[in-house]
Parts: C-alpha cells; sequence; structure tokens
C-alpha cells in the first residue's frame, strides 16, 4: 500500500478577512522512511530539539533553504489544488470546511497520475476526528464515481499529528505552494526532485 500526506495553507472561511486563496498539497513520497531520514537530518543540522516541528509559515530563509535542501534528494509525486474561494459557489461556501475539503481532494484525486484506491492518505490534525474523515471519505469517492473513476478514491483517509515528519513534509510543500499559487513564483519548489506535479487553479469559471 502507498501512502500519501496533505496539509493546507490559508484558511477554510468564506466571511470578510478570510484569506482569498486556499491551497491543498498532497504528495506522495516513492521512499517515505528515506525521506524521514532527511527531515530528521535537517532538524539536527539546524540544532533543534527532538520536539521541533518544520512549519513553513514559521521559518526563516535559513530553515527554509536547510528543510528544502535536505529533502531535494527524494522524489516525490505532488498534487496541488489552488482554490480561488472569491468566486465559490453558494452551494459549496454552505458546505463549509469538509466541503472545500472534498471538493478540493476529489478534484486532485480526478487529476492524479497516480491510481489511488490503494492509496492510505494522511491529513495534518489531532484526534480522529471520525465524522470529518467519513464525510471526506464518502465525499471524495462520490465525485470519482460520478466521474467513472472509482479506481481513484482513496482507500483510506486518516488523521496524523503534525509531529510525525511526513506530516511537517505536507505542511512546508503546502506553504511553497501558497507562495508560487499568489506570487507566481517558488525558489523552494524548484529545489524539488519532482516525479509528477499536478497543479490544479479552481477558479470556478464555466
Amino acid at each position: 500500500m502507498q501512502t500519501a500526506y496533505a496539509d493546507e495553507s490559508g484558511d477554510t472561511g468564506y466571511i470578510a478577512g478570510a484569506s482569498p486563496l486556499f491551497v491543498l498539497t498532497a504528495f506522495l513520497p516513492l521512499e517515505p522512511e528515506a525521506l524521514i531520514t532527511c527531515v530528521i537530518g535537517a532538524r539536527r543540522k539546524l540544532g533543534k530539539p527532538e520536539t521541533f516541528e518544520f512549519h513553513f509559515r514559521q521559518g526563516n530563509n535559513k530553515i527554509l533553504n536547510v528543510f528544502f535542501d535536505a529533502i531535494a534528494s527524494q522524489p516525490i509525486t505532488l498534487l496541488v489544488a489552488a482554490i480561488h474561494k472569491g468566486n465559490a459557489p453558494n452551494v459549496l461556501q454552505r458546505r463549509g470546511k469538509v466541503g472545500l475539503y472534498i471538493h478540493s481532494l476529489g478534484g486532485l484525486a480526478l487529476r492524479s497520475p497516480v491510481t489511488l484506491n490503494n492509496v492510505k492518505l494522511h491529513i495534518d490534525g489531532t484526534g480522529s476526528q471520525k465524522s470529518f474523515v467519513r464525510a471526506l471519505t464518502i465525499g471524495v469517492r462520490r465525485i470519482c464515481q460520478e466521474s467513472g473513476r472509482r479506481e481513484q478514491g482513496f482507500k483510506e483517509i486518516r488523521i496524523l499529528s503534525s509531529a510525525h515528519p511526513l506530516i511537517q513534509c505536507a505542511d512546508m510543500l503546502a506553504g511553497a505552494a501558497s507562495e508560487q499559487a499568489r506570487a507566481s513564483k517558488s525558489v523552494w519548489l524548484n529545489k524539488l526532485n519532482l516525479k509528477e506535479l499536478v497543479w490544479w487553479e479552481e477558479e470556478f469559471t464555466v
């Protein structure tokens, strides 16, 4: 079974003051254990304690450079959904966070070059969040089924703490992707060894 890891950048709200862009990033590492070793190595190079977690928004240039240089040799498949929320239809806005996640993950699943029905997806979070995970799993599978792509529904979706090195990778990748979506450039994404890249800009235009 393959594994994938996902995190977001931006918020899931639509009210005044909410972020105009929601970026959901999922990645599939070719060699998960090797990538974990790279993350641990980056932490040690920075002289950080074992409890230190990598988060893009909290990283300065030194931290970001050390992290992305450390993982640069590891091949990954990267899936990015950049959702421009200001144009989102009312029916999606009414569904809140779970609706935005289903829309984002479902869209990525349909565009993924990797068959996902044997992939376990881990999403950043705390606790089990059973109702959210169940709604997400059913919603993404429904999108795939209705599109005639049943094989693109994830085998399983679970919540995983940010203490895990690969969830920290997902956080850093989401931050780099968000930077790319907002500024049309990201020195951090250019450092990656991308086996495959799917970049989906959802602007809700007809």
